[in-house]
């Protein structure tokens, strides 16, 4: 199938992103050290991007708990440096789920990214 240009305007969108993540097995010590980082990761979101809900667990899939993050698709870019950067050496695997609020015409940006990254 070839692929065909998509049209759309991202900035007039709003978008969701649901970050589902496995953590490795800690020490009590590890499991402190993280809490801290992920308070950090939280305090420094980038602007325009909030929390909408935190889950310690995921039940029925193999992660360990999921955040549903909110806000433009000009600072997703942003947001996944930060959590990498927050969480370097305590998650095992991440998936990232995007979507938007309502329905549309997917924009040339989303396919702009999705065209670079590996298909899980």
């Amino acid at each position: 199938m070839a692929a065909s240009p998509i049209v759309g305007d991202v900035s007039k969108l709003e978008f969701v992103y649901l970050v589902l993540y496995r953590l490795r097995s800690m020490s009590e010590e590890e499991k402190r050290d993280w809490i801290k980082k992920w308070a950090v990761a939280r305090n420094k979101l980038p602007k325009g991007i909030k929390i909408i809900t935190e889950a310690g667990n995921a039940f029925g899939t193999e992660f360990t708990g999921f955040t549903v993050f909110e806000g433009p698709f000009s600072k997703f870019e942003e947001l996944v440096n930060l959590l990498e950067l927050q969480s370097e050496g305590y998650i095992e695997r991440t998936k990232t789920i995007i979507g938007t609020k309502g329905l549309f015409s997917t924009p040339s940006e989303i396919q702009r990214i999705l065209s670079k990254r590996p298909i899980d």
